[in-house]
């Protein structure tokens, strides 16, 4: 996961700020708070000034910073939304500013986030992972066009994700090691529930799901080579296992097929497992 900084430091708002149009008395005070640093007070004001005068672009804009100032994601969208609606982008400047403000601390954020749980302090990392993804989110509600910083915010709601399903796969896997397997895919499914489908922190819980069953269903044969039970096993397995095969990291995909192989050869699924050979082989070829 990389993250690509800015350099663009603190975004300081003075009173030297040029304001445009007429000022009623909300846009007056409103600059004044803003120039001020008193953002709680500007944002009131400047949102009188845009119910009273909804295309006042100023407004809107300054709204928007206010927002920003104080951590509010959503508000910053619906301001900019009613910014660039009007059309004349007169504070491009300025946008790109904050736009840069906001990308910054939330690499820093971001940074400091991978510290802590380096400390395996999980709470704590969780929280300042938070906080670098709001600060993201603002990034891309003043600049929807930054496709990078979706790709940031995406990776790591994954690292939160990751974080907070971690004691649920650990658990899971020492009720592995007892031979708990039913006790271990319940853990497993309550992860699943926590997680984004497709995040990386998914990949791990379905790839675990797999394992488990494949597990489950090994010991189930031991104990009666005759029933066939053991086979709703490594069907319970082949659905995760095929989603994984789509996954965008080749370790994961590796994984899956040979995995895979064993699952098709237990079905009598031949010519699946032939094809789940190839494609193992291929990519074991490709690293």
């Amino acid at each position: 996961m990389r993250f690509i900084k800015i350099i663009s430091l603190i975004f300081v708002l003075t009173a030297s700020v040029i304001f445009y149009a007429c000022n009623s008395a909300e846009q007056t005070t409103a600059k004044i708070a803003y120039g001020q640093g008193d953002f709680k007070k500007a944002e009131v004001e400047f949102d009188k000034e845009t119910k009273q005068n909804p295309a006042n672009e100023e407004a809107w804009f300054y709204l928007a910073m206010c927002r920003a100032q104080l951590g509010k994601a959503e508000g910053v969208k619906t301001a900019m939304t009613q910014y660039t609606g009007i059309g004349k982008n007169s504070f491009k400047g300025d946008l790109t500013q904050m736009w840069g403000a906001m990308y910054d601390a939330g690499f820093n954020e971001y940074e400091q986030g991978e510290k802590i749980a380096k400390e395996n302090k999980d709470a704590e990392a969780v929280k300042k992972f938070g906080e670098s993804l709001n600060h993201f989110e603002i990034a891309l509600a003043l600049l929807p066009d930054s496709a990078f910083v979706k790709d940031n915010i995406t990776a790591i709601n994954g690292r939160i994700n990751t974080i907070l399903v971690k004691p649920t796969i650990d658990k899971g896997v020492e009720l592995e090691k007892k031979g708990d397997y039913e006790g271990a895919l319940t853990e497993y499914n309550k992860g699943l529930a926590k997680v984004s489908k497709g995040s990386g922190a998914y990949e791990v819980i379905i790839y675990n799901v797999s394992l488990a069953n494949l597990k489950w269903g090994e010991s189930l044969r031991e104990k009666n080579q005759d029933d066939p039970i053991y086979k709703t096993k490594y069907e319970a397995a082949m659905p995760y296992l095929e989603e994984l095969t789509s996954s965008k990291d080749k370790d994961n995909k590796l994984n899956a097929y040979e995995l895979l192989i064993q699952v098709y050869a237990n079905l009598g699924m031949t010519e699946k497992a032939t094809d789940a050979i190839k494609k193992r082989d291929e990519l074991k070829e490709q690293k």
